[in-house]
């Protein structure tokens, strides 16, 4: 069977009948999922530690086998060159993979075409210049990351999603180990980025999820409540998380 190509003239549409994304042994991660994020939508997930957030991510990703049906722009993704694919994706984990090689190298990962401008630009977005320009682009990064610290990965993973453009930006925890100012800072610059592609992202704070055009709750493998904050503040499950929240906060 030939690999079909994910048209990605427009921007990302996703739509999941019957989703169960399943673990590479087979196990089913989540219940059946069924949504539809259409194109340059903004849409954060949300719920407790096991819910389903990052399989959800990874089957998009292609990082996972899945039953039911996920389909970008219309093409079932299982039946799609997922190499291809993952070219069109802008990624930031909690724990950002950096390869051996040059600061340059591991921002320009993935073949991304960009002058010195574009570098310098991203950089100073994701809060990452000041410690390039002390160490210069040519500083090594040994294998795992190491010889820079956890901080200085994730806005290296920021500053590279910046400069890939990519059509679907995907954040798990974008910022889980900045301090508040820059995190501030660095989902500025990627909130600005999100007006021109489609983006989920996964995500407890709460000036995010204002901003989101639909917030999907999971529970469990389940969605269980979606809308916008303000519809949902009140209700449900979100209201507890929320509550939840504001507690850990004082």
């Amino acid at each position: 069977q030939s690999e079909g190509t994910i048209s990605t003239e427009s921007a990302v549409e996703i739509s999941a009948e019957n989703l169960v994304v399943l673990s590479t042994q087979g196990v089913a991660l989540t219940q059946p999922l069924t949504f539809h994020i259409p194109a340059n939508h903004n849409v954060a997930l949300v719920g407790q530690s096991g819910a389903g957030k990052t399989s959800l991510m990874n089957a998009i990703l292609g990082f996972l086998p899945y039953e039911g049906s996920l389909k970008i722009n219309g093409q079932e993704l299982r039946e799609s060159n997922l190499t291809e694919w993952r070219k069109h994706i802008a990624w930031v984990g909690q724990n950002p993979l950096l390869l051996q090689g040059t600061i340059q190298e591991n921002l320009l990962l993935g073949n991304i075409q960009a002058n010195d401008e574009d570098i310098d630009r991203a950089l100073q977005l994701s809060q990452a210049k000041e410690f390039t320009d002390k160490l210069g682009l040519n500083h090594e990064i040994k294998d795992g990351g190491t010889g820079i610290s956890v901080g200085q990965a994730q806005r290296l993973a920021i500053a590279r999603a910046l400069l890939r453009k990519g059509d679907l930006l995907l954040l798990d925890e974008p910022t889980a180990s900045l301090d508040a100012q820059s995190e501030n800072l660095v989902l500025q610059a990627l909130n600005e980025m999100s007006c021109y592609q489609t983006t989920l992202m996964i995500t407890h704070r709460i000036e995010d999820l204002k901003q989101c055009d639909q917030i999907f709750v999971m529970q469990r493998g389940e969605i269980v409540q979606r809308g916008e904050f303000a519809n949902l503040q009140y209700q449900g499950f979100f209201a507890e998380l929320l509550t939840q929240r504001q507690q850990d906060i004082q």
